[in-house]
């Protein structure tokens, strides 16, 4: 399903004078992992001639507009547009642009956290020199494939039995009871994501931690993209980004 925009999809066309609309697309992970392809986009529209205008999802939006490069206005997609002359779907810029293995933006991050709110946490942990770990366990419970990507925080708990030197977090946000089953397990894992309402409180605790574990969700893609290291449990299908011949994925 795609957006209903007023304008047509861009195949080419010459941009002098044009105004191009690079358009959210899917998930909030489709967009987290491709708006790394958005500035390569906005050289060519501006060395065209033309004028390029984001359109991100309102949940990720600030985390976008701060990545945005100069010249480019970078809108929450609920707000209103000015007007443009063609729009193109985030998850087509890979095959644009040609891009392969070697060519892929993959050398560093290219998300950053909210300076104000990273500082918040960095100065709350600064005496706590424990290995610090943040875990997800299950992706959107309406993904029509979550059951299959899933593992449960006790699969966690099992593996991590009697580790010592390491802090874990959960980032599963609304997972208080099933945090708090392990707790009474034994399983000691802390949990803060009462205090996340938006990407953006979700990034500035990730650049806190050390690593991040996760199954194939959203929060995969921003750890990455916020250059963290970051594992990632895949099912025996995954989604195609991961790839099938390798270990890991630019």
């Amino acid at each position: 399903m795609h957006p209903d925009f007023p304008a047509p999809r861009w195949n080419g066309e010459a941009l002098r004078g044009k105004t191009l609309l690079p358009s959210r697309e899917q998930g909030f992970g489709d967009a987290l992992q491709l708006s790394r392809f958005v500035p390569m986009l906005a050289k060519k529209v501006h060395a065209q001639g033309g004028t390029p205008v984001w359109a991100a999802f309102k949940a990720v939006h600030p985390l976008m507009a701060r990545m945005a490069p100069k010249g480019v206005e970078c809108l929450p997609h609920d707000g209103p547009l000015p007007e443009f002359d063609f729009h193109f779907p985030l998850m087509s810029l890979p095959l644009h642009f040609g891009i392969d293995a070697d060519t892929i933006a993959a050398k560093r991050a290219y998300l950053s956290a909210d300076a104000d709110l990273d500082a918040d946490w960095r100065i709350e942990f600064a005496d706590d020199k424990r290995l610090r770990v943040g875990l997800v366990w299950s992706g959107s419970e309406g993904h029509q494939r979550n059951m299959f990507r899933s593992v449960g925080i006790e699969r966690y708990a099992k593996a991590f039995e009697g580790i010592e030197n390491i802090a874990f977090f959960s980032l599963q946000k609304d997972a208080s009871g099933a945090v708090s089953t392990a707790r009474d397990g034994g399983f000691e894992i802390a949990d803060r994501t009462g205090k996340f309402e938006t990407f953006d409180d979700t990034a500035a605790f990730i650049d806190s931690l050390d690593l991040v574990i996760t199954v194939c969700t959203s929060v995969a893609h921003l750890a990455a993209a916020l250059g963290k290291p970051t594992w990632i449990l895949l099912d025996t299908n995954p989604h195609w980004v991961w790839q099938l011949e390798r270990t890991d994925s630019p």
